[in-house]
């Protein structure tokens, strides 16, 4: 099992990054809207606490997306006139307050978690100022960046399916939504335009319905058995991502 935790998110983390240098910082940040971290770790804690928890934890996920957006919605704003660490700053400042109001809240189920969390991402996606068409081009530099990125997957997904038992599937599926590899790509590219940084946070906004559909699923189908429940979650998210990928690259963005 911890053998599984430290090579699996790395080996995704990799391959995104691997898709960012081939295709550009907004199809990488739409494929960080798949639920990189909360996939894994909402895996192992079935395996390790069980699938009820893991169900609770999925719609806290969902949940959790209110204050991702509020991240990705405040980093935008203050880029347009602020470097990134005043961005960073600000977005992690909403975003942990969002996640406190969160906190805060009665248990949902998922019917309620559902349109929260696509509302959470809309509004999102109404609060990112108009960009020209056209875009700086930028590469990630290579290797070293790359094995930096899959280190601190591996890590970040060990540390909190071992302490998930300590923080409650609440605590665990709002923990799952932080903004880690968001972050990394956005602070990243914004070290060379603020523009690129804006385009992997909308990336991640609007590939986070990808995210959405595979934690419904996962909340609402853990009768079928582990194996099969996050089999049709992750194609559900591919095939969501499949389309939005089709939709982004017809339309330049």
């Amino acid at each position: 099992m911890v053998l599984l935790k430290l090579t699996l998110p790395p080996m995704i983390i990799g391959l995104i990054s691997m898709a960012e240098r081939k295709w550009g910082a907004s199809i990488s940040g739409l494929l960080v809207g798949l639920p990189l971290t909360g996939g894994p770790l909402l895996f192992f804690l079935t395996l390790e606490q069980g699938r009820s928890f893991s169900a609770r934890t999925s719609i806290a996920s969902m949940m959790g997306l209110v204050a991702l957006s509020a991240f990705a919605a405040v980093y935008a704003r203050v880029s347009q006139t602020c470097g990134w660490r005043p961005s960073l700053l600000a977005g992690t400042v909403a975003y942990l307050i969002a996640a406190a109001l969160l906190l805060k809240l009665p248990s949902v189920s998922v019917v309620w978690a559902f349109p929260i969390g696509c509302g959470a991402l809309a509004l999102a996606l109404c609060c990112f100022p108009h960009e020209p068409a056209l875009m700086p081009e930028f590469k990630i530099s290579g290797a070293r960046e790359i094995s930096l990125r899959m280190v601190a997957a591996a890590v970040i997904v060990f540390l909190l399916t071992s302490f998930a038992s300590l923080l409650g599937p609440m605590s665990s599926g709002l923990a799952a939504m932080f903004p880690v590899y968001t972050s990394i790509l956005a602070v990243f590219n914004h070290t060379k335009s603020d523009m690129l940084a804006r385009a992997v946070l909308k990336g991640v906004v609007v590939g986070a319905f990808g995210g959405v559909a595979f934690f419904v699923i996962v909340a609402s189908a853990q009768n079928l058995g582990t194996g099969l429940c996050f089999g049709f979650a992750t194609l559900a998210a591919v095939a969501v991502q499949a389309l939005l990928f089709s939709r982004l690259r017809q339309t330049g963005f």
